[in-house]
C-alpha cells in the first residue's frame, strides 16, 4: 500500500502543481505537509537530536537566515520562507518521498535525483526555465539531508539559498 501512496502522492502534487490556478500556493503547502501523513507506516526520523558537528551547521545556517532575516525589509519574506516554502517542501521531498524512495530499495543516489527531479517539476509552472535550475540546489539539499539525516538543518539551508536568490541574484536581473 505504501508504495502505491508514495507514487499517488507524488502524481498529486504534480497535477496540483500543472492544472490548479486560483489559491496554486496554498493547495501546494497543504499537500506538502498533508500527503506523507496518510502513509500510515512511515516513521519520522527526521527530527532525531542533533550531533555535535550538525549542531555547528545549523547554528552557523540559522545566523545567516536570522542575519538576512533581521533587515526590516526581509522579516517577513524570512519568515515565509522558513514555514511556507522550505519547511513544507523538505518535509515532503526530503523526509518522505527521498526516504521512502531509499527504503523501497531505490540507492541513495538515485532517490536523491528522482525526488530532485519531482521537486523541478513543481517549480517550472510558477517559475517558468528558471524553475529547470533548482534541480541543482535541490540535489545538494538531498545530500544534506542524506548525510545528516536532520531535516532542521536542510530547511534552514533551503531558506537560506531562497533568501540569497530574493536578496541578492533576483535584484541583478
Amino acid at each position: 500500500m505504501s508504495k502505491f501512496l508514495l507514487i499517488i502522492n507524488g502524481a498529486a502534487l504534480t497535477g496540483c502543481a500543472f492544472f490548479v490556478v486560483d489559491y496554486r500556493a496554498i493547495i501546494l503547502t497543504a499537500l506538502l505537509l498533508f500527503l506523507p501523513l496518510l502513509d500510515r507506516g512511515w516513521q519520522c526520523d527526521c527530527l532525531r537530536a542533533f550531533k555535535y558537528q550538525q549542531s555547528i551547521w545549523l547554528f552557523i545556517a540559522a545566523g545567516f537566515v536570522i542575519l538576512l532575516g533581521l533587515h526590516n525589509d526581509y522579516l517577513l519574506t524570512t519568515l515565509s520562507i522558513i514555514f511556507l516554502t522550505a519547511l513544507p517542501e523538505e518535509w515532503f521531498f526530503r523526509g518522505y518521498f527521498m526516504q521512502r524512495l531509499q527504503d523501497f530499495g531505490s540507492r541513495p543516489w538515485l532517490a536523491n535525483v528522482v525526488s530532485s527531479l519531482l521537486f523541478m517539476l513543481l517549480h517550472i509552472p510558477s517559475q517558468g526555465g528558471v524553475g529547470l535550475l533548482v534541480f541543482f540546489p535541490s540535489l545538494l539539499f538531498g545530500y544534506v539531508y542524506q548525510y545528516s539525516r536532520n531535516l532542521i538543518v536542510v530547511v534552514l539551508l533551503h531558506a537560506l539559498a531562497n533568501l540569497f536568490f530574493i536578496i541578492y541574484i533576483r535584484g541583478w536581473g
